[in-house]
């Protein structure tokens, strides 16, 4: 998950889609990065999926072009 949240920030691991998200109506509260890792880890239904780790490179969400490049470079 720290890989992640370093990469790409934890606002963009957050499923703002998502029912749960919704629910906890957390698109009106303000929270910084550790404030929302740690809803994030207390609530994985919150997070947007698939998280994908290929060696170094990483992605959140579906990101088929990614994807196929780390596919084409193997």
């Amino acid at each position: 998950m720290r890989r992640f949240v370093e990469r790409f920030g934890a606002r963009q691991l957050v499923d703002e889609k998502s029912r749960h998200y919704r629910e906890a109506g957390l698109a009106y509260i303000s929270f910084d990065d550790d404030q929302l890792v740690g809803r994030l880890l207390a609530d994985q239904r919150l997070i947007r999926l698939p998280l994908v780790r290929h060696g170094w490179n990483l992605s959140v969400g579906v990101d088929e072009p990614a994807w196929r490049s780390w596919l084409a470079g193997c």
